[in-house]
């Protein structure tokens, strides 16, 4: 599956007459921010999880922003055997093996008192490599995304374009957003500033958004913010 995009790449449709007003990094209580973590090859730890069920299911639900039960999710994590500790500069969130989202406890303690709606944060101990030892590190969180909003307005952004499928030259009609990992300048529909406080869009990949709210509260409680990073999105009327 390719996921390369040109840097100088823009979305072919890009809007001739589109009926909005557009708000650049509007800074009001509707604002709307997103971060680039789930594409960032910056914040990963080498942990692995152990799980009960088929874990190349669980990964396409976690990618594909699926709801899961406890009983569906990862029962521990546990270091691969080059790794031993969690570098201080990852902070409250990073990655890990398949990609997965993982939160400390002061960021889970921000983030479960807003509205996640079908949002998991799925408590995971971290165990040596043996997979056996429990280690000295307190319990993590991952954080599977399952809440969606259609709001994503990609004739208004920057730096995105549709996947083109392996072995094929052309984007599908009905083929995900991707977008820059590190400049791309999304626009989304101000809409979407009402209900869940995090989400994904289905239709973009590797990439969630938070509230206003839910970005100045983690701002607030000094959370380690290296990868998660909030971008201020362009709100469109």
């Amino acid at each position: 599956m390719d996921h390369s995009l040109s840097i100088d790449s823009q979305p072919d449709d890009a809007s001739e007459g589109l009926m909005m007003t557009v708000h650049p990094g509007k800074k009001a209580t509707n604002q709307i921010w997103f971060s680039r973590i789930l594409q960032s090859v910056d914040v990963i730890v080498g942990l692995r999880y152990s799980i009960e069920r088929d874990g190349l299911e669980y990964k396409r639900d976690f990618q594909n922003f699926r709801p899961v039960d406890n009983t569906s999710a990862p029962a521990y994590l546990y270091f691969d055997r080059q790794t031993s500790t969690i570098p201080d500069d990852r902070g409250d969130a990073f990655k890990i093996y398949d990609g997965l989202l993982v939160v400390s406890q002061k960021l889970r303690d921000v983030l479960s008192s807003f509205d996640l709606g079908q949002t998991k944060l799925i408590e995971v101990p971290i165990c040596l490599s043996d997979a056996k030892t429990v280690s000295s590190y307190p319990p993590h969180y991952i954080l599977h995304v399952a809440e969606t909003k259609e709001c994503f307005v990609p004739e208004a952004s920057e730096k995105v374009e549709r996947q083109v499928w392996w072995g094929e030259t052309e984007p599908r009609p009905d083929a995900p957003w991707i977008a820059d990992p590190s400049s791309d300048v999304l626009a989304v529909r101000s809409s979407a500033a009402v209900g869940v406080d995090l989400w994904a869009d289905p239709t973009l990949k590797e990439r969630i958004f938070l509230s206003d709210r839910l970005k100045h509260a983690i701002d607030q409680a000094g959370v380690t913010q290296k990868g998660l990073e909030p971008v201020p999105a362009t709100i469109l009327d």
